[in-house]
């Protein structure tokens, strides 16, 4: 897409609440249907399926911890604009998607029992978009958790994607103020005493109370417009951690270090945001390099500059130089 083509469907700041309610979703209700699946039984997985008017491809998308498709809607529209299908699915333990707590009336919490459910599901979906659509090359966007459950299943399934673009990744969370190590031990004691289920240390139960100037992004019409969404749906309101979780994010973290990278044999594009305050800088950076080791495949770290964990929830120049660089990359 040429800057020209992208500058005319960008969403500004201003009047975002309005363009988001009578722009995007009327055309994505066009466009969009909502389905549920199966991989293992009882266990329905919610996703959607956005189809292009004249695709050149298709991108699968895998959203953040706590996050839900809903988030990920100005997203969507701008891939589906782009020319290409967009297959989503919301994770297990969050939104519309089966759930694995205990406690059935807790929505609040994350947890998980092991990772490659994460991973499996989201290759389900891929295959899904792959069978209905054999002719047209298959990309991965990963944002945050979402970005290293995309980045392990592109090295369990090599053959079946063609780029893998991550966005602010989760290849290790952010333990601060702890070391990495001393989280990891804290969270494997927890799973072993029989508490993978227990709260992490500092969160609590979703309360509505977030500030913009606590949040993940920059764009603050963007931030409000989601939250009103969290707010008025009980499903979307995931905001704590389970020491679970986390066992599981050391787990991928290994995998993704140790062998995922040898096995990824498509381009990478990965972008980092400088404020970063959520996952590992270092960790991405480790990880690119050894991706740029690779006999096949390039793969490129894009820094970009006064931006906090979301750079899809940034202001208009951000985004604009983001989403080029995405398209140009998806060319």
């Amino acid at each position: 897409m040429e800057r020209e083509q992208l500058r005319e469907i960008l969403l500004t700041e201003e009047g975002y609440a309005q363009a988001m309610d009578e722009v995007v979703s009327p055309y994505l209700e066009q466009r969009m249907r909502a389905q549920y699946c199966e991989r293992e039984t009882g266990k329905k997985i919610y996703f959607v399926r956005a189809l292009a008017d004249d695709a050149r491809g298709i991108v699968v998308m895998s959203h953040g911890y706590t996050e839900t498709i809903e988030k990920h809607r100005e997203a969507i529209y701008y891939f589906v604009r782009g020319g290409y299908h967009v297959f989503m699915h919301e994770h297990c333990g969050h939104g519309r998607s089966y759930r694995l707590c205990s406690d059935r009336e807790d929505l609040s919490l994350v947890f998980v029992d092991d990772y490659i459910r994460y991973v499996e599901d989201l290759l389900f979906v891929g295959r899904m978009a792959a069978r209905e659509f054999p002719n047209l090359p298959l990309y991965l966007y990963g944002h945050s958790m979402g970005g290293g459950i995309a980045a392990a299943a592109a090295a369990k399934e090599p053959e079946l994607f063609s780029g893998l673009i991550l966005s602010s990744p989760m290849i290790r969370p952010s333990s601060a103020p702890l070391p990495w190590g001393a989280a990891a031990m804290i969270a494997g004691f927890f799973c072993l005493t029989g508490q993978s289920e227990r709260y992490l240390f500092g969160h609590h139960a979703y309360d509505g109370q977030e500030r913009f100037a606590d949040c993940a992004g920059t764009s603050e019409a963007r931030f409000r417009y989601y939250r009103e969404k969290r707010n008025r749906e009980k499903l979307f309101q995931m905001s704590a951690g389970s020491f679970g979780w986390l066992w599981q994010t050391v787990r991928l973290h290994r995998f993704l270090m140790d062998k995922a990278w040898r096995d990824i044999a498509c381009p990478v594009l990965l972008f980092q945001a400088e404020r970063e305050d959520y996952v590992s800088n270092e960790a991405q950076e480790r990880f690119v390099k050894k991706l740029s080791g690779r006999k096949e495949g390039r793969a490129e770290l894009i820094r970009v500059s006064g931006v906090k964990h979301e750079i899809f929830n940034s202001g208009m120049t951000v985004l604009e130089e983001y989403w080029l660089r995405i398209f140009a990359f998806l060319a």
